[in-house]
């Protein structure tokens, strides 16, 4: 099973949170993790090594708010250490729902699906 560890910016962690328990209930092996105005990188990195304690010593896909932020350079240190780690950025609710129905897959593959469910997912209403 893979785990999935959510990481942004503000409440940004918080927000998917209830995001997800408002459409979808309980999300059992999904983690959450804000990076608020009052931490530094070394709280960053003790809330993500506490967040990974949790997962054990499965998979992990770490999805953050967005790239070169510095909850995602934080994830890609700890990936660039560890090959059974993944990291993803910019992906939307759609593929964060779908990933909660799909935590058999391996890291990569719930990796790819979680960014070919945002880009199938993006609408421009009315269309052009």
């Amino acid at each position: 099973m893979t785990n999935v560890i959510i990481a942004g910016h503000g409440g940004y962690g918080t927000a998917i949170k209830n995001c997800l328990g408002m459409l979808l209930g309980e999300t059992p092996g999904i983690f959450y993790v804000d990076f608020n105005e009052q931490d530094n990188l070394e709280s960053l990195n003790q809330k993500l090594q506490d967040t990974m304690l949790q997962c054990g010593e499965e998979e992990i896909l770490y999805a953050c708010d967005l790239t070169g932020g510095s909850p995602f350079k934080q994830c890609a240190m700890i990936c660039a250490e560890n090959p059974k780690h993944i990291t993803v950025a910019g992906i939307n609710v759609a593929a964060y729902a779908e990933m909660v129905y799909n935590l058999e897959l391996s890291v990569s593959e719930l990796a790819d699906l979680a960014i070919e469910t945002t880009r199938a997912s993006i609408l421009r209403f009315p269309i052009k």
